[in-house]
This record gives structure tokens, C-alpha cells and sequence, in this order.
């Protein structure tokens, strides 16, 4: 479904919005419900697959080869099982966030330019708005007036959009091969090998709370919030404005 903005222009309108989330992760989850209801933004939670779910069929069918901690096989199967509602509800446009995703006050805006550019692709995509631990396009290829990058890479599993063919795609894939990697990596292997193309926004509209500080990473090793929060401002100003 399409809506026409004020220059007569078809915009894509997002279908839906989905989170990873536990369901003991409530501080994670008040946070980023606050953020998105003060923008007047519907979305659903992935509550399925939390650890204590996690069984000998998803052990044998997934993760036979797989050194992951438990806590890496439910983050896998949460983005899954959101790539399946996507195919399964026909979603051309899909917005899939992780539950520290940190939200920038600009986040609307860049949302809906990502999929305004976006109108003109025609094989299946990805669009990446977090910055994914601070990854930036560098200055010199950026032009003014433009939101979306092509990349040979992808970002983090933090913000991205994507619709029904790349969410089939991806789940084709680990239907054949399983999960052998972390979600963020995996996914970077299956858009290559599928010619899933990769698109960055720039600059991105959404922080990974794990990785400026906010929260405490349950994925890997982290240092202390105040420690990670000045690693992170460093790569940013670095990464961002310099590089």
C-alpha cells in the first residue's frame, strides 16, 4: 500500500514494525514502547523463542553446528520467526528493531525517506537505518540530498527494513544450512550469497543501546556502561564526522 505525499509522489507506506525482545527484558521493553507510542507508531513484540523455550528441535533443526550461547540461538530465532510473519503476511515493507534500539528525534523523517528512495528498487533489499555500532558511509561518497548508500556489508540487527522476497530469501537459507553464526554476521553471509542488495542510511536515525552504553549487552562480553558509552562517543566522532 502506497500514500501520496504533497508532491504527488507515491510513498511506501511501512506495513508493520516488529521487536526482539525476552519477556524479562521489561526495563528494554518500557523503553522502547515509550519511544515509539510518542510517535504514534504500532508494532508487535517477538516473544516467542526466549531461552527458556529453547529445545532439542531447535537445537538438532538450527544449531548442529553452531557454537552459539543460548542467548545468541533466541536472538536468531527471534529475527526468524519475524522474517516468517513477513512472508506469511505478504509485507512489502517491514520494520524490524531490536529492544535497545535508541531512537533519534529525527527517526520519522529518516524512516520515511529511506523508503521514499527506496521506491526504485527492484531487486530484493535491505535497508539498514542504525547506525549498527557506528558504521558510517564515508564522507566522501555522500551527496547532499540523499538518504540511502549502496554497501557491499551490512550493519547490525538493529533497525532494518526489508520486505517479503529478502525475508524469504534469508529464510530459505537457514532452512537449508542452519545457524551456524550470530544472527548480524549470518545475515551479512546470506544477502551476499543471495544478491540480497544493502542499503545504508545516512545519517542513520537509530544507536544500538548495547553499544553507546545504554544497556548492558547480553550477546558479548562488554566492558562497564560508563567505559562502553566513551568507546562508543570516540567510534562516533571518529568514524562519523572525520573518517
Amino acid at each position: 500500500m502506497n500514500r501520496v505525499d504533497s508532491t504527488g509522489h507515491e510513498t511506501p507506506v511501512l506495513d508493520g514494525i516488529f521487536i526482539i525482545n525476552p519477556r524479562s527484558f521489561t526495563d528494554r521493553r518500557v523503553n522502547i514502547e515509550r519511544q515509539l507510542r510518542s510517535i504514534g507508531l504500532p508494532y508487535e513484540f517477538i516473544h516467542s523463542f526466549d531461552v527458556e523455550d529453547l529445545n532439542a528441535i531447535n537445537m538438532n533443526r538450527y544449531f548442529k553446528k553452531s557454537l552459539l550461547s543460548p542467548q545468541q540461538q533466541s536472538c536468531a530465532l527471534k529475527h526468524l520467526e519475524a522474517l516468517r510473519l513477513i512472508v506469511e503476511r505478504k509485507w512489502q515493507h517491514a520494520l524490524i528493531l531490536e529492544d535497545d534500539a535508541i531512537l533519534s528525534p529525527w527517526f520519522v523523517q529518516g524512516l520515511c525517506e529511506a523508503l521514499k528512495e527506496s521506491t526504485h528498487l527492484d531487486e530484493p533489499h535491505v535497508l539498514f537505518i542504525g547506525s549498527g555500532g557506528n558504521l558510517y558511509t564515508p564522507r566522501k561518497f555522500r551527496v547532499p540530498g540523499r538518504r540511502l548508500y549502496k554497501s557491499d556489508r551490512g550493519r547490525l540487527a538493529e533497525a532494518y527494513v526489508l520486505g517479503i522476497r529478502a525475508a524469504r530469501l534469508r529464510i530459505e537459507w537457514i532452512e537449508e544450512h542452519g545457524i551456524p553464526f550470530p544472527i548480524d554476521n549470518l545475515f551479512e553471509q546470506i544477502d551476499r550469497e543471495r544478491g540480497i542488495s544493502l542499503y545504508w542510511l545516512e545519517p542513520p536515525v537509530v544507536e544500538q543501546g548495547s553499544k553507546n552504553g545504554r544497556f548492558r549487552s547480553v550477546l558479548e562480553s562488554s566492558p562497564p556502561n560508563v567505559v562502553q558509552r566513551f568507546i562508543f562517543l570516540f567510534q562516533k566522532l571518529r568514524r562519523k564526522y572525520l573518517y
